[in-house]
Order: structure tokens, then sequence, then C-alpha cells
């Protein structure tokens, strides 16, 4: 039986209390837990390549398009099942999917191995997102929805700085352990024992996902979609055709933005690593700290963004990205010109502002325009386009530049400093086309709602 027959809460889509609440905990914890095993292992580049003997260019595809491909491959499907069956089941199944292969990448022996469970972690995750957003949405009225949406959003810079503060406090457990020799398996190497430690809690993270119920289903379409030409067509592709030039503008701008924040959580700790000379122990807490302080930025950009568009602006929350972008422009092209560390940690704190929450406003454009049927599949596409360009080629430019266009690993920063910047002026750009093009998809959207309002009466 699919979800839209079996749901089993009827929510009135106003009242937010403590039930709501918590359901949003629980997706932000998971999400949070989904980061540390996300990225813990750009913490390792080094002892794995001198482990396994690899080179940057082959730890950029560990640490992008092994992860990302799977991710946003995964995430079509996820997102097609999340519109139809208990989204709490599909995250209970990514969750320990992605534990497992967080686990099982600790055993690896080669480049290969540790591929397959970089894999394995993207397929796992793919379950989350699109799962998460679906269930805000139908939890928390559109006044509401932005600031609901920020707090779960929070978790990928919670993530990001726990996965930085507390994995460095593993590494340096796991290399006070030295080797270890278990049975059947042989001698593990501290990066191994590190993921094994942090992929195991996971499984019985799983299970909060039934510590709430399932919201029901919101905006729900209630006429078949027709073409121009008066043909039935599904809703996803009457969607896309009447909004593509919107979707075309944003997945470009989001795309870019993707592409310089994966490129920054994959690289900045081995930047700091060469150029500052400070150990994980060291330069982890610094990095949970900008990270920290950058997500309680969220909860005042989505306090603002509901504030304003409580008072008319229909296109508040594109608008105010598109300008967050361009204030915080020159932090993003001065980052790696700076030669003092915690001049660079500041500037690194504020250009977080900007790239992690870049899913939030797809989600909040999507939660707007689109019937509840298609939600699920727009943001796995979305996370689709998004993560493919992000994560599954900002990583690898940078090691493309370094490795085959400078040939010294010693110019790092200057590969990053380039895909960042130019990262962030196509953002803006593209970003500010399709301001031109949301505030009219609102309104046929609320005119679409309005119409079958009045069917029903």
């Amino acid at each position: 039986m699919t979800l839209l027959k079996a749901q089993t809460r009827t929510s009135s889509g106003e009242g937010v209390g403590f039930k709501s609440w918590w359901l949003v905990a629980v997706l932000f914890f998971l999400y949070v837990f989904s980061w540390v095993d996300r990225l813990i292992i750009a913490m390792l580049v080094s002892p794995i390549k001198a482990d396994l003997g690899l080179t940057d260019f082959q730890m950029s595809l560990i640490l992008g398009p092994a992860f990302a491909i799977c991710y946003s491959l995964f995430g079509l499907p996820m997102g097609w099942a999340v519109d139809r069956y208990p989204r709490r089941w599909v995250i209970f199944f990514g969750v320990t999917v992605w534990s497992l292969a967080t686990m099982a990448a600790g055993f690896a022996r080669s480049f290969a191995t540790l591929m397959l469970g970089r894999i394995g972690v993207g397929m796992g995750e793919a379950a989350l997102m699109p799962a998460a957003y679906s269930l805000i949405a139908d939890e928390f009225p559109k006044r509401k929805l932005m600031f609901a949406t920020s707090v779960y959003q929070m978790g990928g810079k919670i993530g990001s700085a726990v996965a930085f503060g507390l994995g460095g406090l593993i590494i340096a457990f796991a290399e006070s352990l030295g080797q270890v020799s278990w049975p059947l398996v042989g001698v593990l190497e501290p990066w191994q024992m590190v993921l094994m430690i942090v992929g195991a809690p996971g499984i019985a993270f799983a299970a909060l996902v039934f510590t709430f119920s399932e919201p029901t289903r919101k905006g729900l379409a209630t006429a078949k979609a027709v073409g121009k030409d008066g043909r039935e067509m599904g809703h996803l592709r009457a969607f896309a055709g009447q909004n593509w030039q919107l979707l075309l503008a944003m997945m470009i701008g989001f795309s870019a933005i993707a592409i310089c924040g994966f490129s920054l959580t994959s690289w900045v700790p081995e930047y700091i690593s060469r150029t500052f000379h400070w150990p994980p122990a060291k330069y982890g807490p610094a990095l949970s700290a900008m990270n920290l302080l950058a997500a309680l930025t969220l909860l005042f950009n989505g306090k603002i963004v509901d504030w304003l568009y409580a008072r008319g602006m229909k296109d508040a929350h594109l608008r105010f990205y598109v300008c967050l972008i361009a204030a915080l422009l020159p932090a993003a092209a001065m980052l790696f010109v700076v030669d003092n560390r915690y001049v660079f940690l500041g500037l690194y704190g504020v250009v977080q502002i900007v790239t992690v929450p870049f899913i939030l406003y797809v989600s909040a454009v999507s939660a707007m325009l689109a019937p509840n049927e298609i939600r699920g599949q727009l943001i796995a596409i979305a996370l689709f386009i998004t993560t493919n360009m992000g994560m599954g080629f900002g990583p690898v430019f940078v090691g493309f530049i370094t490795d085959f266009i400078f040939q010294d690993e010693g110019k790092l920063g200057v590969s990053l400093g380039i895909v960042v910047t130019s990262s962030f002026v196509v953002a803006m750009l593209s970003l500010a086309v399709a301001l031109r093009y949301l505030k009219p998809a609102i309104e046929r959207s609320e005119q679409r709602q309005a119409d079958q309002a009045g069917a029903q009466l």
C-alpha cells in the first residue's frame, strides 16, 4: 500500500507543537550523523595516500565521484519512493546502508575497495534529504516552513563541525592505538579504525525514525496534468515544461555553489595541513567552531526570509540568497590569498554561510510551487544535478588543476581559489536570472491551488 493511502495522522497544517519539532530534531540528528560519515575521510587523506600509495587525483575521485555519482543516481529512485511509500522506512533503509558502508570502507586494502565503500555511503545517504524535506513540508505551514527547514539544514553545518571536531579526537585516539590486529581480518591501520568507529553507531540511530509519526500529505494535485496540446501528462513533466527557464537557471546557480562547497569540505583540511602545518587534532576543532558559527546564521536567515515572505515578498527565498552571495563574494575571493591562519579561518566561516544551505532554498521553492506528488522527485532531481556537479566535479577540478596544470602540490590553495571564486560569480549571475521567473511561477501555483479549492466547494 502506498503512503498516499496509509497515513495515520491528520495535521491541521497550522498547529506546530512538540511533535512537529521532535520530527525536525530526529531528522536534524540523522543529518548531522550523515555529514560525519561523509566528511571524516577528508581528514584522512594523508594516511590513506601513504598506506594505499594513492595520488592527489586518485584521492579526489574517492572524495568526490565515488560518493557523489551514487548519491545522485540513487537519489532519483529514492525521491520516487518518498512520494509513494512511508518516508520513515525510506530513511531507516538509508541510514542502515550508509553506516554499514562506512564500516566496510575501514576494511579497504586498495583504491578499488575504498571506492566501493564510498559508493555504498552515497547510496545510503541518498534517502535522507528528499524524505526529510517532504516530511517537514507536510508538517509545517508555509509561513513557518523556512525557519523549520533552516533548523534542519543546520545539521549540515553542525555535521561539518562535528566531523572536524570529533573527527580530530577520534583520529588522535586511533593513532594512539597504533596498528590493531583483528581476528579473521588482520592488522588494521589507525585510519581504518576511524572509519569503523564512525560508522558503527548508525545501525542503532536508524531506529529513531520510528519515534515520530508521519504527517498527512498536503498539496496533492486533484486534477490531471494536461499539456499545451490538451493531452494528459505526468505532473513532473508538466511542471518542468511550464517552469523550465526557472529550473534551468536555478540548477546552474546551485550547481556552482555546490562545486564551491564540496571543493572546500573535501580539500580545506589538507590545505590547512600543507599550508599552516596543523595536525587534525588542532585544525579539526578550529574548523568545527567556524562551522558552528555559520550554522547559527541559518536560523536568522530563515527568520528573515519568513518575515519577508509574510509581508508579501513572494520571491523572498531566492532573492535573499542572491543578495547573500553578492555580499560575501569578497570573502570568497580573499580566502586563499591571506597567509594568516586565523584570518583564513574567519573568512572560511563567512564563506560557509553561503555554501552548505543551498538545498534549503531549493526545497522551499519546491514546497511553494510543486504538487505533493512530485516534491520528493523534484528535490531528488535537484540533488542529482547539484551533487554530480558539486561533489562529482568540484574536488576533481581542484585535484586536476593542482596535478596537471600547476604540477605542484604546493599550489593547492591557488587551485581552490580559482574554483571557489569563479563558482561564486556564476552562482550570483544565474540565480539573479532565476528571479525573473520565480514570482510569476509562484503566482501560477497560487492560482492553481485556488482553482482546486474552488472546485472542491
